[in-house]
C-alpha cells in the first residue's frame, strides 16, 4: 500500500517496476470509499478516527453488517496513520487482520486507529471499532513495511490534518448490494468468483484498493461456508497478506476449506490477477459461521481467539 489506503506500493522496489506507477484520481467519485460515506479525521498526534453509516445494502442475510462493508473504513484509517507516521518515506501494506464480534444492523460504526509501533522498518496500527452506543464491534491490526524515500522518488505533501468527508451528494443510485456493486461473477461449481478491474475498486496507482481487497476475500470465505454448510453465513475473522499489486484484471478470488465444523468453516483464500499471468496478489485465511434458523444470528457466536499483534 502506498502512503494512503490500498495495497499498491508506490516505489520501484515494492512494485518491481523501473519507475513509480502513474497516479490516478483518488478516491474516484465512484470509489467504494465514497460509496461507503466515510468521514475521517487525522489528528495532530498521528491517530485517526473515522465513521460510516450502516446501510441496508451492506447487510447480510441475517440482517447484520457484512465484514466487507467495514473493511474500507479499516484500510482508510490504517493508510492515513501510516502515511503520517513515516512521511516523507512511503509505506507498503504487508498484513491485514480483522476480527468482528458484535455486528450492528444499523446506526453508525466508528473506528479509532492508533500506532502500536513505528520503527525503522515497519509500522503496526490498531483500530478499535465500536457502534453508535460505544459497544465494541471488533478490532483490526494492519502492518506496513517502511520504504525510505529515494532521491528519484516523487515527493508528496504530508497527509492533511483535519476532517475529510468522502460522501458524494451525487452518489450512484439506486444503491446496490455489494456483490452487484463489485460486479462479481460467482462460479457455480466452486467457492470462487471473478471480476474486472474498474474505478470502484482501484486506488491512486491503479491497484485494487485495500478495503476492496479485504471485502472480496471476505466474500469468498463466506461463499465457501455457505456452499459447504448449506446455510447463509457470515465471516467474523479475516487475516491476509499482500503479495503484489493487483493492477490488470480480470481477477479471480477463491476460498478452499481447511477445517469444517458444525459451527464454523475455516478456509484459505487468495486473489490472483488472471490478466497478469495469474499473479498471486493476496493470500490468507478466514473463518465464517452459519446464520439463519437454528443458528446464532446475533452475539452468540462460537468463540475464536482474536490474534494479538506480535511483539516487534
Amino acid at each position: 500500500m502506498a502512503s494512503e489506503p490500498g495495497p499498491a506500493p508506490s516505489t520501484p522496489e515494492a512494485t518491481g517496476e523501473d519507475k513509480p506507477r502513474k497516479r490516478r484520481r483518488y478516491p474516484h467519485p465512484r470509489s467504494i470509499l465514497c460509496y461507503s460515506r466515510l468521514v475521517h479525521e487525522l489528528h495532530e498526534d498521528g491517530t485517526v478516527t473515522a465513521t460510516m453509516p450502516v446501510l441496508p445494502d451492506q447487510l447480510d442475510e441475517g440482517g447484520r453488517v457484512r465484514m466487507g462493508a467495514i473493511a474500507p473504513l479499516v484500510d482508510l484509517c490504517a493508510g492515513l496513520l501510516g502515511a503520517k507516521a513515516v512521511h516523507p518515506d512511503w509505506t507498503a501494506t504487508l498484513d491485514f487482520k480483522l476480527h468482528l464480534d458484535h455486528l450492528p444492523d444499523g446506526g453508525e460504526i466508528r473506528g479509532d486507529c492508533r500506532p502500536l509501533r513505528v520503527g525503522k522498518n515497519m509500522v503496526l496500527s490498531e483500530n478499535r471499532l465500536s457502534d453508535g452506543d460505544g459497544r465494541a464491534v471488533g478490532v483490526a491490526h494492519v502492518t506496513f513495511s517502511r520504504l525510505p524515500r529515494r532521491d528519484d522518488t516523487p515527493t508528496t505533501p504530508p497527509p492533511k490534518v483535519g476532517v475529510t468527508d468522502l460522501t458524494k451528494p451525487d452518489e450512484e443510485e439506486p444503491r446496490l448490494p455489494l456483490d452487484e456493486y463489485y460486479e462479481i461473477r460467482i462460479d457455480p461449481d466452486n467457492p470462487a468468483f471473478e471480476l474486472d478491474h474498474h474505478e470502484r475498486i482501484y486506488n491512486s496507482f491503479g491497484s485494487i484498493q485495500g478495503g476492496a481487497m479485504a471485502a472480496l476475500l471476505e466474500r469468498a470465505v463466506t461463499l465457501a461456508a455457505e456452499r459447504i454448510l448449506g446455510h447463509p453465513a457470515r465471516t467474523l475473522d479475516l487475516h491476509f497478506s499482500y503479495l503484489a499489486p493487483a493492477t490488470t484484471g480480470p481477477f479471480r478470488v477463491e476460498a478452499k476449506p481447511l477445517r469444517v465444523e458444525e459451527t464454523s468453516v475455516l478456509s484459505t483464500v487468495e486473489l490472483v490477477d488472471l490478466g497478469n499471468d495469474g499473479r498471486q496478489c493476496a493470500i490468507g485465511t478466514g473463518r465464517a459461521v452459519p446464520i439463519g434458523p437454528g443458528h446464532p444470528d446475533r452475539e452468540e457466536y462460537p468463540a475464536a481467539d482474536a490474534e494479538e499483534p506480535a511483539a516487534p
